[in-house]
C-alpha cells in the first residue's frame, strides 16, 4: 500500500527571490535623508561693513600684486593720518580707505567764528566734535611745529585734545593759562609746546586754513606731530 507524503512545502506559500525582495522592501521603505536645516546668521550693520571692508581690501591686496599704481601718502594726507602706512601702500586707488564728512572728527570743520574774531588773549576754544582746541597765538607754528616768535597779527592753531604721553584727554586751566594732563602731570604751554612731565613731544596739532574772508577750516584728517623735546 502507496503512502503518500505531505509536500515539502505543505500549508507555506512558495515565492520567488525577486517577490521576497518586493516585499522586504515594502515592509522597510528606505527613508528619503531630511533636507539640511538652513540657519540664518544675523549679521549687524557694522559687522556687516567691517567684512565688506575686509573683503575689499583682500581684493585691492590681489590687485596691488598684479601691479597696478597704489595712492601715494605723501600727496594724499587723509590717507596717511587715518590708514595705517602698511595697508595704505597696498591700496590702489584709494578708494577702500574711509572718507569723513564734514563735521565728523577725521573729516574738515568750518569754524563759526572768523579768525579776526580771536584775540591773542583769549583762552582756547574747545570744539568736543573735533577734539580739538582752536585758539590764536603770536607764534609763527611753521617749522616742525615749533612755534617762534612772529608779530602781533597772530596765527590760528588747532591743537589735538591729547596728551602726547599716553593719550588722555587734557583739559585747557584757565588759572594756569596752559594745559595740564590729569594723569601724569604732562604740562603744555596754550599754543602746545611742552613744558614739564613725561610727555615726549609737543601736543599734535591739526591742519588749519584761514581763507580770505577770515574763516577757519580744521581738517582733523590731518595730523600735525608735535616736536620732540
Amino acid at each position: 500500500m502507496a503512502v503518500e507524503t505531505e509536500p515539502k512545502n505543505a500549508g507555506r506559500r512558495v515565492i520567488t527571490q525577486a517577490q521576497a525582495e518586493a516585499i522586504q522592501a515594502k515592509a522597510h521603505p528606505e527613508v528619503a535623508p531630511a533636507p539640511p536645516r538652513r540657519f540664518k546668521i544675523k549679521v549687524s550693520r557694522r559687522e556687516a561693513l567691517a567684512y565688506a571692508f575686509a573683503a575689499s581690501t583682500a581684493l585691492l591686496l590681489g590687485v596691488e600684486a598684479a601691479g597696478l599704481t597704489a595712492p601715494d601718502p605723501e600727496r594724499d594726507p587723509l590717507l596717511k593720518t587715518v590708514v595705517p602706512p602698511d595697508l595704505a601702500a597696498a591700496i590702489p586707488g584709494g578708494f577702500a580707505y574711509p572718507r569723513f564728512k564734514a563735521g565728523q572728527f577725521g573729516g574738515k570743520f568750518t569754524l563759526t567764528k572768523k579768525a579776526t574774531e580771536y584775540t591773542l588773549t583769549d583762552d582756547p576754544d574747545l570744539n568736543s566734535n573735533g577734539k580739538f582746541y582752536a585758539t590764536k597765538v603770536d607764534k609763527d607754528p611753521g617749522t616742525d611745529q615749533n612755534p617762534k616768535p612772529d608779530n602781533s597779527t597772530g596765527h590760528m592753531i588747532a591743537i589735538y585734545q591729547v596728551c602726547t604721553h599716553l593719550g588722555c584727554l587734557i583739559p585747557y586751566v584757565q588759572s594756569e593759562k596752559r594745559f595740564i594732563c590729569p594723569c601724569h602731570g604732562s604740562t603744555f604751554e596754550r599754543y602746545s609746546q611742552w613744558v614739564r612731565g613725561p610727555a615726549g613731544r609737543n601736543l599734535d596739532q591739526f591742519l588749519v586754513t584761514v581763507g580770505s574772508d577770515s574763516s577757519i577750516i580744521v581738517d582733523t584728517g590731518t595730523k600735525l606731530t608735535g616736536k620732540t623735546h
